[in-house]
């Protein structure tokens, strides 16, 4: 490959120099094929002609402010067909890139305030290209001011089967911002995105505000656009502010997250714990992208729920096991309201006014936490103060599993409990029996039965049975 160019002694730096590439095929090399600084060599023009750089690494040109390319093919590149950092590069002719491979960028990524000039006889072609993140076909690196510069209007551009994650063809380049002249598409169905510039809310549901305990996080759904070659807002990725305050002016930045679409859709899953002491004041959480595009929820932070309590010696307030739950192997969860032990235990409430309710405080709960060998399970068991019954074995429940669980009834001879019988069963059987023994009267009228009969001696035996 080429690194660098050619030794020159400092006192030509300041001169034109001018630099022909023509007729070369730089091939399979696997750290870098072409590869051009031209740091501390401002001046030097390079021109670069019908070459082909094939089944390289990265061919890369940096730090160049007067690099021409004709008649170029790059082609099989494991890592980005051409990257352009700090540099001007114009585009003379016909550039063809195929079947690279890249992260940002398969074919072509453009970074670091580069800038890509596009003269009017030039052509270019994209096919086959990928990445891995954005931007199959061409990135472009908006974040540094990079980007791409149209001599004329219509020069043709041509992009096929090229894939990425986020833009296919195009990452980052709108045409929007080039209103007087712009590409000819040969293949004008393409699919491009760019930076994220809009937040929204993929679903708004009631009430305005949502209700957590501490060390619950909130979780909200959201789609991030960006704008697409055409213009318009598609989906995209990218790193979103959080901030927590009374109000959303007021709001101060507390964490940033990333979102990207979840598979097979175009939302993402936020998630965001505050850190909050439990009290009737109403905060707003926001979300805000670079572009100042931000919205916003309002949240309450309740009491704990029952068996629960708040613990800050982390340095946050979460709720953790309340002291009449918390023992040796016990844990507590707030994110499902979870209660583990690893058996023969029983944690339940005896509550005297009104029924239970796990998701609510009620001081006049009492917490029962004792041992339980006979009818509680050996083994682990999760459980939450709503569902007890848990951690009964045996088709038991209730408190210290002392009885069978509703529809079950204790088996004869057993501690175990079984299915009751069918209600409706017992009805239709009695209603048979009563039928039965009203025929039975009516036979032994019809026939005048008399004790005397030996026929009403076997009769009644029969019924008997």
């Amino acid at each position: 490959g080429i690194f660098g160019v050619p030794y020159l002694p400092k006192t030509l730096s300041n001169h034109n120099i001018s630099i022909i590439m023509k007729s070369c095929l730089i091939a399979d090399n696997t750290i870098t094929g072409l590869f051009i600084d031209e740091k501390f060599l401002a001046s030097i023009q390079i021109n670069i002609t019908d070459t082909e750089l094939n089944g390289n690494g990265p061919n890369m040109i940096f730090n160049s402010n007067a690099i021409s390319l004709s008649n170029l093919t790059v082609a099989n590149s494991t890592s980005t067909g051409l990257i352009l950092k700090a540099s001007v590069v114009i585009i003379e002719n016909k550039i063809i890139f195929r079947s690279n491979t890249g992260v940002a960028g398969g074919g072509l990524a453009i970074k670091d305030s580069s800038q890509l000039i596009v003269s009017s006889s030039a052509y270019l072609e994209f096919i086959n290209n990928y990445a891995f993140y954005k931007g199959g076909g061409i990135y472009v690196e908006k974040t540094s001011y990079s980007g791409i510069i149209l001599k004329a209007p219509n020069i043709p551009l041509t992009l096929i089967n090229n894939s990425a994650e986020f833009g296919d063809d195009i990452y980052g380049y709108t045409r929007s911002n080039h209103i007087n002249n712009r590409f000819n598409l040969t293949n004008p169905n393409i699919s491009s995105t760019g930076d994220v510039r809009k937040v929204n809310f993929c679903t708004y549901k009631n009430p305005r505000y949502k209700q957590i305990y501490p060390g619950q996080a909130l979780k909200f759904h959201i789609v991030l656009v960006g704008y697409d070659y055409f213009g318009s807002l598609n989906v995209t990725d990218g790193t979103l502010e959080i901030r927590d305050g009374l109000t959303p002016g007021s709001a101060h930045t507390v964490d940033h997250v990333y979102a990207r679409p979840n598979p097979n859709s175009s939302c993402s899953l936020i998630e965001y714990k505050p850190n909050h002491a439990p009290s009737h004041v109403e905060y707003v959480m926001v979300l805000a992208t670079k572009k100042s595009s931000f919205i916003y929820w309002h949240y309450i932070v309740n009491e704990c729920p029952i068996g629960f309590s708040i613990d800050s010696s982390q340095g946050r307030s979460i709720c953790a096991c309340s002291q009449s739950v918390s023992r040796e192997n016990v844990t507590c969860d707030i994110n499902s309201l979870n209660i583990t032990h690893n058996g023969l235990l029983w944690i339940g409430t005896y509550h005297t006014s009104t029924p239970f309710n796990a998701n609510a405080t009620n001081p006049n709960a009492c917490i029962i936490n004792e041992d339980c060998l006979l009818y509680c399970s050996p083994n682990p068991v999760t459980f939450q103060l709503n569902d007890t019954d848990t951690q009964c074995v045996d088709n038991r429940g209730q408190r210290m599993c002392g009885s069978c669980r509703e529809r079950y009834s204790l088996l004869m001879g057993s501690n175990k409990c079984g299915h009751c019988h069918n209600n409706y069963m017992m009805i239709a059987w009695v209603a048979l029996f009563a039928v039965m023994g009203v025929l039975l009267v009516v036979l032994l009228i019809a026939l005048n039965l008399t004790v005397s009969v030996g026929t009403l001696n076997g009769l009644l035996f029969y019924a008997n049975i």
